[in-house]
C-alpha cells in the first residue's frame, strides 16, 4: 500500500528518495507531493479536493523540474483552485478534443517531442535521454548534424519503410556507429505512435530496413564485439600521460577512478560526496543498470587509498560542472556528462593511444582480474555489478563485500606494478589511508 509522509521538501531530502517495490508518496501536508515509482522516477504532484472529488495534478518529473519551479506551479495551481478553477479537469478536456485530431496530422518533430516527454525523461539516466534528445530533436549547437532534418515538418503517419532505410544507408556511409543509434532511437519512437494509432506500421523495423539494404550495408549494421582493453604498457602510459592532457583535473581524475574501481562512467561522474562512508562508496539502486530490478540492491564499491585521494574531500558532486539553466537565469552544478568525458579522450587524441573510450577502462580492470590469483568470477562480476545468470540469481544471495575489499586491493597492487610507482603523487606505494586527505592529481 503507497505511504505517505509529510514534511518539508528540501534538494537533498528529494534527491536522496530511493525506490521500492511499490510506488509511495511524501507530502509537506499542503497537497504538494512527490511520488516515487519503483523505476525510480521521481513525479511532482498538487493532490487536492474539488467538487466533493480527490483530484491530482502532474506537475512534471525530478530533476528535470527542480524543486523551485515545481514549487511555482504548485503554487500557481493553488491559487486556481482557491478561485474555483480546477486546473487538473480543464486541460484534461482539452487534450482529450485534440488527440484524434493529432493522431492523423503528428508531424515528426510533434511525435519526437511527445515521445520523449511520456517515454524518456524521468525514466531512462541522464545521458540516455541527451542521447535520445540529441538523436531525435538535435541539440541545436553550431556544426551538429540534424539526420531528421527534411523529416521535421513530414507527417508520420506518411514516412515508408523505404524512406527510413534510404535514410540509414546514407547515414551509414558517414558513420555505422551513428545509423545504428539512429534505429535505437527511432524505432522505439515509431513503436510508441503505432499502439497509439498514429502511424500504420513502424518504417525502422529492423528486418524490413535490411531488405532495402545491400549486403555490406547490413553488416555496417551489426555492432562488433567491443574487445578494447588496455595493454600493460598502455596502462602505463594512460596513468602516466593523462596528468599532461587538456581537460580538467576532475575529469581526469574521473577517468582514473574509472580504472581503479571498476564502475561505469556514468556511475563515477555521478558520485556524490553523501554517498561514500569510510573506504566504502554505496551506490545508489536508482543510478545504476539494475534500477529496473526489484530483486537487487544498492551497490558497494570498496575504495582503495588512492581512490579516496582522487575523490578528495570535496562536498556535494565529486566531479561536477556548471551548467546553464534553459530560458536564462542562474547556472546550477551537475555532474560532468559522459560525453563530455569522451571529447577530453577526444580532444587528447586518445592520449597517443589506438583508439579508445571511457568504458574500455572498466573493461581492462575486468580483464585484469581474470589474470590475478586471489580474485574469483563471482567477485570480479560483483565489484562490476553485473547481473547474477541462471540459478544463481535465486540461490546467491551473497553481496560478497569481503571479497570486493580484497579483489580491489588486488587490482590497486597490480596497477602499482604496472605503472611502476605510486599511483598518486605523495601517497606511497604501501599506504593505508582512511577517508580523505588528498583532493586531487595534476
Amino acid at each position: 500500500m503507497a505511504r505517505t509522509k509529510s514534511t518539508m521538501f528540501t534538494d537533498t531530502m528529494i534527491r536522496k528518495l530511493k525506490p521500492e517495490e511499490v510506488k509511495y508518496t511524501r507530502s509537506e501536508g499542503n497537497g504538494f507531493t512527490v511520488r516515487v515509482l519503483p523505476s525510480g522516477a521521481k513525479v511532482w504532484l498538487y493532490l487536492y479536493g474539488m467538487d466533493g472529488k480527490r483530484w491530482e495534478l502532474n506537475l512534471g518529473t525530478y530533476p528535470q523540474l527542480s524543486l523551485e519551479e515545481a514549487r511555482d506551479q504548485f503554487e500557481a495551481a493553488r491559487k486556481k483552485v482557491k478561485g474555483g478553477v480546477n486546473p487538473a479537469a480543464e486541460p484534461e478536456e482539452v487534450a482529450e478534443e485534440v488527440s484524434e485530431e493529432r493522431r492523423r496530422d503528428l508531424t515528426f518533430d510533434e511525435l519526437a517531442r511527445e515521445y520523449i516527454a511520456n517515454n524518456v525523461e524521468g525514466q531512462l539516466v541522464e545521458s540516455s535521454v541527451y542521447g535520445i534528445k540529441r538523436i531525435l530533436l538535435t541539440t541545436g549547437k553550431k556544426g551538429t548534424i540534424d539526420d531528421f532534418k527534411t523529416w521535421r515538418s513530414r507527417k508520420v503517419a506518411s514516412i515508408t519503410t523505404e524512406e527510413a532505410a534510404k535514410l540509414v544507408k546514407d547515414v551509414s556511409a558517414r558513420s555505422a556507429a551513428a545509423a545504428r543509434n539512429l534505429i535505437r532511437a527511432a524505432r522505439p519512437m515509431f513503436s510508441y505512435a503505432l499502439a497509439r494509432e498514429m502511424v500504420k506500421t513502424n518504417p525502422f523495423i529492423l528486418g524490413s530496413v535490411k531488405s532495402f539494404l545491400s549486403k555490406p550495408v547490413q553488416v555496417r549494421l551489426v555492432p562488433g564485439v567491443r574487445s578494447r582493453t588496455f595493454s600493460e604498457d598502455e596502462i602505463r602510459h594512460f596513468w602516466k600521460e593523462l596528468s599532461k592532457a587538456t581537460g580538467g583535473v576532475e575529469a581526469r581524475n574521473a577517468l582514473r577512478l574509472i580504472l581503479l574501481t571498476g564502475q561505469r562512467p556514468g556511475e563515477v561522474l555521478g558520485l556524490h560526496s553523501d554517498e561514500i562512508e569510510g573506504n566504502w562508496w554505496t551506490l545508489p539502486k536508482e543510478r545504476t543498470k539494475a534500477r529496473y530490478d526489484k530483486n537487487r540492491m544498492d551497490h558497494r564499491v570498496f575504495l582503495v587509498p588512492e581512490a579516496l585521494a582522487l575523490i578528495g574531500d570535496k562536498k556535494g558532486y565529486i566531479f561536477e560542472s556548471r551548467v546553464k539553466k534553459r530560458g536564462g537565469g542562474e547556472s546550477e552544478l551537475r555532474p560532468i556528462s559522459t560525453n563530455a568525458l569522451g571529447h577530453l579522450v577526444l580532444v587528447n587524441k586518445y592520449l597517443g593511444l589506438p583508439p579508445w573510450g571511457p568504458h574500455d577502462l572498466r573493461r581492462t580492470c575486468r580483464t585484469y582480474m581474470s589474470d590475478i590469483d586471489g580474485i574469483s568470477a563471482s567477485a570480479a562480476e560483483a565489484i562490476l555489478n553485473h547481473a547474477r545468470e541462471g540459478t544463481k540469481k535465486n540461490y546467491d544471495h551473497h553481496r560478497y563485500l569481503r571479497q570486493i575489499e580484497t579483489a580491489l586491493t588486488l587490482w590497486r597492487d597490480k596497477l602499482v606494478e604496472i605503472v611502476g610507482g605510486p599511483l598518486v603523487p605523495g601517497l606511497p606505494d604501501n599506504v593505508v589511508q582512511l577517508r580523505r586527505q588528498v583532493t586531487g592529481v595534476e
